[in-house]
């Protein structure tokens, strides 16, 4: 699912007559579908939806992280749009050096030797990943006298960076509030969705694209892809919960390492990119840190040498 949609997302905002929708419409319409897959779910299990409401209190903590998730999913497009497919994927991977901070913090947990050196690995990876990158648009800078390119990378970088630090600290209080009580999964889900379709509505008044959506319509610019990219990122969030219901925040952003290897090789195909030597080494560091850190490493070593 993430490699999915980062390669739709980043198709659908650099591909000719895919890019005319407003981001921010798109945001809102993956949170209405995360809703209504949950009310969907709860009618049939439960038969009612009241249970979202019941405790208000445990209904509030939930606007947190809608909030947090709410500026990650916006960052995210920004971020896709100055920065190829691999090399986005690649550095979105630092969620894991701080879902491992977060969770010392919020959730008290201690980290083991080896699970800090694969989060060191980790940064490293990710920083040889960029450099290469920034090589790449330096390169392509000094062929077209394009000033922007270099710029546009290094502020793609940091946007990502930080849309990585948002998703870690909202997974980390997500699973500290799904198992605090026992309020259910889809319940804390429908709660999260609602709260996110109301804050979506912020960034865009922010933007200036209210106008834009009044004279052209909600929908305008929006074709097949925008709808698969949309159900994509809703299919996410919900697997997002339920991963962090049955394992923990940190071990969602560990699995999503192997997204990595998919999406790289996918955007060699779709894109164009090309995959140097430092990008291998540099994704090999951040493949094998995410194993390292999950302590998977000594196991595979045992299971190679038998």
């Amino acid at each position: 699912q993430n490699a999915g949609a980062v390669l739709l997302m980043r198709y659908t905002r650099s591909m000719p007559g895919e890019t005319e929708f407003i981001t921010q419409t798109a945001v809102i319409m993956q949170e209405m579908f995360k809703g209504l897959a949950c009310v969907a779910i709860l009618m049939a299990t439960e038969g009612t939806i009241s249970s979202a409401w019941e405790k208000k209190d445990e209904a509030l903590k939930t606007g947190v992280p809608a909030l947090l998730y709410l500026a990650q999913n916006n960052l995210q497009y920004v971020a896709v749009g100055m920065l190829d497919a691999a090399t986005y994927t690649v550095t979105y991977q630092s969620k894991t050096i701080w879902s491992g901070i977060f969770s010392v913090f919020l959730l008290g947990r201690v980290l083991k030797t080896q699970k800090w050196a694969g989060l060191a690995m980790l940064s490293v990876g990710v920083g040889v990943v960029q450099v290469t990158g920034v090589q790449k648009a330096k390169e392509q800078q000094a062929a077209e006298d394009d000033d922007d390119m270099a710029r546009q990378r290094v502020t793609g970088f940091f946007v990502i960076v930080a849309a990585a630090a948002i998703s870690s600290l909202a997974g980390v209080y997500f699973e500290k509030i799904l198992k605090g009580v026992r309020v259910s999964l889809w319940t804390r889900n429908l709660q999260l969705a609602f709260y996110s379709v109301l804050t979506a509505t912020v960034p865009l008044y922010v933007s200036g694209n209210v106008g834009l959506v009044l004279e052209r319509g909600f929908f305008y610019g929006y074709t097949p892809m925008t709808w698969t990219c949309i159900a994509m990122n809703a299919g996410g969030g919900l697997l997002v919960g339920t991963v962090i219901k049955y394992a923990d925040a940190v071990t969602k952003d560990v699995a999503i390492g192997a997204s990595i290897v998919f999406s790289s090789i996918a955007s060699t195909q779709l894109f164009g990119f090309e995959i140097s030597t430092a990008f291998v080494v540099g994704c090999f560091m951040v493949i094998y840190s995410v194993f390292l850190y999950g302590e998977r490493a000594t196991c595979c070593g045992l299971l190679a040498k038998s």
